[in-house]
């Protein structure tokens, strides 16, 4: 009888695990080719400071946050689970570094489930180390 309780609260410990398990598996848009890397280079363009179409001498994107939106938050989602979604991309491009942080909405099927606020960051002060001016202009 102690046997049979205890597999039946394994089995229930394992089966109130799956959906946790299930709610971790956030979109992966970190490559440098994915919706929030493609529109910083975008945004660069489109203010002047950069001539170049991808292509820049490197690309690190870095997901911050990603957390599922509420279906009242997400109603263009089409049934699709959405997560909202912050990014830090920074771009090398020659002398130039471009630090921005960008936040979208994303399913599991697709990055650009919502356009991208890009934040460009003038100034990064990391925790440790000294503060670097990026190459925007502070104004």
């Amino acid at each position: 009888m102690r046997a049979l309780v205890c597999l039946i609260c394994l089995l229930w410990m394992a089966g109130s695990q799956a959906p946790l398990a299930a709610e971790r598996q956030h979109p992966d848009c970190t490559g440098h080719d994915r919706w929030p890397a493609s529109s910083v280079g975008t945004r660069l363009r489109e203010l002047g400071l950069s001539d170049k179409a991808g292509g820049y001498d490197t690309v690190e994107v870095e997901l911050l946050a990603s957390e599922p939106l509420s279906p009242e938050l997400s109603p263009n989602g089409g049934g699709r689970e959405l997560f909202r979604q912050v990014h830090k991309v920074t771009i090398r491009d020659g002398e130039n570094t471009f630090v921005a942080i960008t936040v979208h909405d994303a399913s599991r099927q697709e990055c650009s489930e919502s356009g991208a606020d890009v934040f460009f960051v003038s100034i990064e002060c990391p925790a440790r180390g000294d503060c670097r001016r990026g190459a925007l202009p502070l104004e």
